[in-house]
């Protein structure tokens, strides 16, 4: 009999929902499953609910990863789990948390009468498609298998548009107010603008380089005749070498893999008021899930 085990670990946090993710895992075999090939999901503790109201830890994805590391444990590595099954995941930790009904305001777009309408999370739950195996891009005599995107990559690059974001906001503004670069004080207009321009510059190329490793974080494998390559440092190189149709074909196909979440949070609202009826899209961010409603 163990005597350091804690008389109260009865009570603590028990799963509240068990769930199936869209790719039933075939692209993260780490991931511990039940029988069922289901997840149990925990709801959140206190500190979640915490850290879910920082902008810090919201802006950098350590919010988003925590609480998947908190809430679902059979998860070893929340980093390399596929954008689709996070956002499945997410919506179940609400639901594990405050329950399975969410209350929505919404306002009539005819006579701008407000009601508020409970949507069942299980009705959205159960609209997230199925992710198949994905067939492979062929390119002479190999192979190129791609995964979804993961969530490190999608949150990774999500910071780095903010950023420079950020930046061209900054630049835009010195350039309306006829103000100075720092470190260019003292320059005439013609300098000033070239500067602008090269840091413009320097701002696209970071958020395009950005894309292009999400891309190519989304290469799980490629295979030829006599070898399967998984080593990154030669998948980056093969596409910084092959022919622009094959990086655009790997492209397409990795996109047309993200289903549109639109489909699966759109809703048709009937008004009680004036009985027009209009589709409205739920609002699926993890960050609006630290209250009940």
């Amino acid at each position: 009999m163990n005597t350091n085990e804690n008389p109260l670990s009865k009570y603590f946090r028990k799963p509240g929902i068990y769930v199936q993710i869209p790719t039933g895992g075939k692209f993260n075999p780490e991931i511990e499953k039940t029988v069922l090939d289901e997840l149990p999901i925990l709801p959140m503790t206190a500190i979640d609910e915490i850290s879910m109201q920082n902008p810090d830890e919201l802006l950098n994805g350590e919010a988003l990863i925590n609480l998947i590391k908190s809430c679902v444990p059979s998860i070893p590595n929340p980093r390399n789990l596929c954008t689709i099954d996070a956002e499945l995941i997410f919506l179940a930790i609400k639901y594990a948390t405050y329950g399975k009904d969410v209350e929505h305001t919404h306002t009539c777009s005819n006579c701008k009468e407000q009601a508020d309408y409970n949507i069942d999370i299980n009705h959205i739950l159960e609209k997230f498609p199925d992710i198949s195996e994905i067939p492979p891009i062929k390119y002479e005599d190999l192979k190129v298998f791609v995964t979804p995107p993961k969530l490190d990559s999608i949150t990774r690059l999500a910071l780095m548009e903010v950023e420079q974001a950020r930046i061209l906001q900054n630049l835009t503004k010195t350039q309306e107010e006829g103000g100075t670069l720092p470190g260019n004080e003292g320059e005439d207009a013609s300098v000033q603008e070239l500067e602008m321009a090269r840091q413009f510059a320097i701002s696209f190329r970071k958020v395009s380089k950005q894309n292009v490793d999400l891309l190519i974080s989304a290469i799980d494998r490629i295979e030829t005749p006599d070898a399967v390559i998984t080593d990154s440092d030669n998948i980056i190189e093969f596409m910084d070498n092959v022919p622009a149709d094959i990086v655009r074909k790997v492209n397409e196909t990795v996109n047309n893999v993200i289903p549109n979440l639109k489909n699966v949070s759109t809703f048709e609202f009937t008004c009680e008021a004036c009985n027009h009826k209009e589709e409205v899209t739920f609002d699926l961010n993890p960050v609006n899930f630290s209250s009940a409603g």
